[in-house]
């Protein structure tokens, strides 16, 4: 029976992670520390231990984009020279990030983010097949809520003043992509060349993922306006995406039909800086690396001589395991509750590690390619 990623699921024993929540919370009401955020400190976009003042609201939202104008470092420029099998403008982007945190007591932050994002993917004609209609974009929905919660304090005299501080953060992780959908008019079957009128559908489909990720952070001051954090993680997913069509006839259908099934554990580590540059301007730099320690995948499908695209095949696999990424901003205080910033990421090899599913048989060809993007960000604190 073919397994889904929802069954695979629920069939685990109960996560560690909600035992491990469960007495962090019970721990904590025995602490009195008061771990809350330095003035004019910005948690977006930054890994940090400090957590938001006792029922404080932050909000903030974001556009992205990757363009022939916004071309972060030619990433999108090197991404279509790296590979013969994209055209015209892919690697274009646009999307829309947006978080919340809320000070659940001064020693916890709640949090949810959710991002969306179209990446434009062209292909070049395939010789084996006669593609038409096909879709341009892979919508992404990437999703990550959690708790974090700050266990240590010291050398605290003020919020004028960064100080020590350690924090344990869980969350849990979310990724989704739509359908990616073509339809084909005719197949080459070894010397044999079989038409469809009118033309049939095929897709990629079932491209998600879910897990959860530990960071253990710890922030110290460097200088009065100069504060550094240091981490360590580990994450575990499990992904799936597969192929299918609706083709009449079952033979030539089941040569679509495949599912990929990947179960992955990750290590992380990572360092970022936020410097006050004045009260009003800071400045975030962080740095995270990721290295795939464990994947374990699972190919189903039907045996048959049908000679799959290109852009279907399991060689476009990707089997590179680690992924730098650099992110920074600049924002300015426009008022002591509102500010508004600028800000750029960048991976060495595009989305892995960080949406696991992205190593599918669609975008799997590219998905060790270096990318990023930029965007403009405006918050807002209560």
């Amino acid at each position: 029976m073919r397994r889904t990623l929802s069954s695979a699921l629920s069939a685990k024993k109960p996560s560690r992670l909600s035992a491990l929540s469960a007495a962090i919370i019970t721990a904590s009401f025995c602490n009195t520390l008061h771990a809350d955020t330095p003035v004019g400190w910005i948690n977006s976009n930054i890994t940090s231990a400090y957590t938001l003042n006792a029922y404080d609201f932050e909000l903030s939202a974001a556009a992205l984009a990757v363009n022939d104008t916004i071309d972060f470092l030619d990433i999108r420029d090197d991404l279509i020279a790296g590979t013969r099998s994209l055209t015209g403008n892919s690697g274009d982007l646009s999307g829309q990030r947006a978080e919340i945190q809320f000070g659940l007591g001064s020693m916890f932050t709640v949090f949810y983010r959710q991002q969306n994002q179209d990446l434009t993917v062209k292909f070049s004609p395939v010789s084996s097949v006669d593609l038409q209609d096909f879709d341009t974009e892979l919508n992404t929905t990437s999703k990550a809520y959690g708790l974090k919660w700050n266990f240590y304090e010291s050398g605290r005299s003020g919020d004028d003043s960064p100080w020590s501080a350690a924090s344990l953060e869980l969350t849990r992780v979310e990724n989704e992509t739509d359908d990616f959908r073509s339809t084909i008019s005719r197949v080459q079957l070894g010397n044999a060349e079989i038409t469809f009128n009118p033309a049939q559908g095929i897709q990629v489909d079932n491209m998600e993922d879910e897990g959860w990720l530990a960071r253990l952070i710890y922030t110290l001051p460097l200088s009065k306006n100069l504060v550094a954090s240091v981490w360590g993680g580990y994450a575990s997913y499990e992904a799936s995406s597969g192929t299918s069509s609706e083709i009449a006839s079952n033979a030539i259908r089941s040569a679509f039909e495949q599912s990929f099934l990947v179960d992955e554990t990750q290590y992380l580590m990572g360092l970022s800086l936020n410097w006050q540059i004045t009260p009003r301007l800071p400045l975030q730099l962080s740095y995270e690396y990721i290295k795939v320690d464990e994947r374990d995948l699972e190919i189903i499908r039907n045996p048959s001589n049908v000679i799959l695209p290109s852009f279907l095949r399991q060689t476009n696999l990707s089997d590179v395991d680690d992924n730098h990424t650099l992110s920074g901003s600049i924002s300015y205080w426009i008022t002591p509750r509102l500010h508004l910033g600028l800000h750029g990421k960048l991976f060495s090899s595009q989305f892995l590690g960080i949406m696991p599913h992205f190593n599918n048989p669609l975008s799997g060809s590219f998905a060790d390619t270096a990318y990023g993007y930029a965007g403009i960000q405006v918050g807002y604190r209560l």
